[in-house]
């Protein structure tokens, strides 16, 4: 298996099941709470740590009781954190309410703590891993910490997790070979297919091997040589918890490449783990069936 290393953010998730979503000014019980790593990266890494590669995060953590709260939960989880950065402020927190009917949630987030930057990432031994999974941050500064990728590796993959509309984020389209686009982003962009969208970005991406998640309608991929492929979402039973669900497909795709497999097969099978959590509660349990 590969040794990956994921860069992006860490979060201390407070996770409220309850029954039904809260009217305004509603007082209610929750059914149960959870509090859990969070964050797409590091969801994502800890998706392909449990698919049995080794994962390193690049993150930053509050030099305060709950970011060493934090590093121990990630560390139990079997992710390197030697990577990460200790920085003043407050650990990033999401108070996210899971609805039990339903499976949706509603995540508020508080962030008091800088984003890991390219001068930090100087001191990280990039070359010495097999691909650099970046979630899209701020346009600038991810976009320094791509262009260091460029420069500083030889052959190793480098892929990007486009969740939302970022300053500058064009920018940074031309740096990586994977980017992992979500519906929303390509919504926002005024699309209603992902398959126009796709077919857009590939215009301003030649080469770059790009996907699009659609909710029960599965996703869709543009392979490097601009070859479109769509799987059909693979529900389950009943929807448990969508929380995570695109952090777990990004994943699965990765892994797919990484282990060799052509476009379609990897996105084949990252459909279907996405399938798997959505009907099942967190993302534990994920590894490949022995």
């Amino acid at each position: 298996m590969s040794h990956i290393l994921a860069i992006g953010i860490a979060t201390l998730d407070i996770v409220n099941t309850v029954d039904h979503y809260p009217a305004e000014d509603e007082e209610l019980r929750a059914i149960a709470q959870r509090v859990v790593p969070g964050g797409n990266a590091a969801n994502s890494a800890w998706v392909l740590a449990q698919l049995g590669h080794r994962v390193d995060l690049g993150a930053v953590l509050a030099r305060e009781p709950d970011g060493e709260r934090l590093a121990a939960l990630l560390a139990a989880r079997g992710l390197g954190v030697e990577y990460c950065a200790w920085r003043e402020g407050r650990t990033p927190c999401s108070y996210i309410t899971l609805n039990a009917r339903t499976g949706s949630r509603t995540i508020v987030h508080y962030r008091d703590l800088p984003e890991l930057d390219a001068a930090h990432l100087e001191q990280v031994p990039v070359e010495a891993v097999d691909w650099v999974h970046v979630e899209a941050r701020d346009g600038t500064v991810t976009g320094a910490m791509l262009q260091q990728l460029r420069e500083r590796l030889t052959d190793q993959p480098v892929s990007l997790e486009v969740e939302k509309e970022r300053a500058h984020i064009e920018r940074l389209f031309e740096l990586p070979d994977v980017i992992l686009f979500s519906r929303p982003f390509a919504r926002g962009r005024g699309f209603d297919s992902a398959e126009a969208f796709l077919d857009h970005m590939g215009e301003h991406c030649s080469g770059t091997i790009l996907t699009c998640t659609w909710g029960e309608a599965g996703a869709w991929a543009r392979d490097g040589g601009g070859v479109l492929h769509h799987v059909p979402g693979v529900p389950p039973p009943a929807v448990v918890d969508t929380l995570g669900a695109g952090d777990t497909f990004n994943a699965g795709f990765i892994h797919g490449l990484a282990s060799g497999r052509p476009v379609a097969e990897a996105l084949g099978f990252a459909v279907a783990l996405a399938g798997r959590k959505v009907g099942q509660q967190g993302l534990g349990g994920l590894g490949e069936p022995s």
